[in-house]
């Protein structure tokens, strides 16, 4: 069946030749066909011509099909379901982080306090930094490269995004104008570094 198959495939794909050839031989003016030798051969085969024509006709359209098919629709929609699990997937994540915004600890939120406060995404901290890893764990922040004592840590743009629609449940614009609030931010930020850095 597995070879059956092939020659099918084979003849699917070359059966456009064939009829190409077929609808030569049969609409070929007479004069023409005369001078080529295939007056004769045209009015002898004329019924299985056109038989062949209308077999190979059908195959080409199935061939064509095929193609519309598996690289067209198929491309298409193989893009568009991707596309779907994308945007499910992204869904999923943001209700993930908003949960997760809301389990933060003291130091976590001083954490988002500070990058909302300074608009920066970037903080660097002792890799050892409980407030730093336990936010890496939550995926809330993602590890750059670095040393030991002083490693930069990245809130990532979906994130960023989702603190900047959620910036008044962390910072109030009584804290951002409050002298004290960046006081303790400043103690925050050096409190990230080792003890003999501050």
């Amino acid at each position: 069946m597995e070879h059956v198959a092939k020659v099918l495939e084979f003849v699917a794909n070359y059966a456009w030749a064939v009829l190409a050839v077929c609808v030569f031989a049969l609409v070929l003016p007479s004069d023409a066909a005369d001078q080529l030798g295939l007056l004769n051969l045209r009015e002898e085969y004329k019924g299985p011509l056109w038989l062949l024509a209308a077999f190979t006709g059908a195959l080409s359209f199935a061939a064509v099909l095929r193609y519309i098919d598996d690289r067209i629709l198929g491309n298409w929609l193989a893009e568009r379901r991707s596309r779907k699990k994308q945007a499910a997937d992204r869904i999923h994540r943001m209700s993930m982080l908003a949960k997760r915004l809301d389990t933060l600890n003291e130091g976590e939120c001083a954490w988002v306090q500070y990058c909302l406060y300074h608009n920066v995404q970037t903080l660097s901290a002792e890799r050892i930094n409980t407030t730093a890893q336990s936010l890496l764990n939550k995926r809330l922040v993602s590890e750059g490269s670095g040393n030991m004592l002083d490693l930069p840590y990245h809130v990532p743009d979906d994130v960023w995004e989702l603190l900047q629609e959620r910036r008044r449940d962390f910072l109030s614009e009584d804290d951002e104008r409050n002298p004290e609030f960046e006081r303790y931010l400043r103690d925050f930020r050096r409190s990230l570094w080792p003890d003999h850095w501050r």
